[in-house]
């Protein structure tokens, strides 16, 4: 099984991963990844109202979010079970729907630039297409759009105020 240094390494070459959220889920992503099972990208979003990751395998999809009560919450699609993924993006931040077997997942909030190369690339493997790595764009968001995600985290109970806190400084230091 891979490590939480192994997953958080991937995931942040591919771009859709911040190193200062998801701890809880990579950690939770290492017993629940099968064996070979490959991380091929991730983003960051909400699942109703729980903040989460989104993670792309060779495999399948899996929302994960993991609170800090220990409370784990976990959803996986099977790509053969996907029949359509749609996405939308607004001026900051995006989000992706997918169709599995008659139901609908919405997952929102999620870095507007990473939003449509992560659909696409999940569309092309639900569509017979080859399934290349999941990689968003890495351009730097502007200091409103971070902060803005993070007021957006903090509001969906995703951090506590003080960790909302000292990202919202962190980021101001930078």
């Amino acid at each position: 099984m891979p490590t939480v240094d192994e997953i958080s390494s991937q995931l942040r070459q591919l771009g859709g991963y911040e190193k200062w959220l998801g701890k809880r889920e990579i950690q939770a992503l290492t017993t629940i990844l099968w064996e070979a099972e490959q991380v091929t990208g991730g983003v960051q979003g909400l699942y109703g109202s729980r903040m989460g990751l989104l993670v792309a395998t060779d495999r399948r999809l899996i929302f994960l979010d993991k609170s800090m009560t220990g409370r784990l919450r976990v959803e996986d699609f099977p790509y053969d079970k996907i029949t359509s993924i749609q996405y939308e993006t607004g001026w900051i931040q995006g989000k992706i729907c997918i169709y599995a077997s008659g139901n609908r997942a919405d997952i929102t909030a999620i870095t507007k630039a990473q939003v449509q190369p992560f659909a696409e690339t999940i569309r092309a493997r639900i569509s017979g297409g080859s399934a290349p790595t999941v990689t968003t764009a890495s351009a730097p968001e502007d200091l409103a759009t971070r902060i803005d995600r993070l007021a957006n985290l903090h509001r969906a109970g995703a951090l506590s105020d003080e960790e909302f806190s000292a990202a919202k400084a962190k980021v101001l230091a930078e």
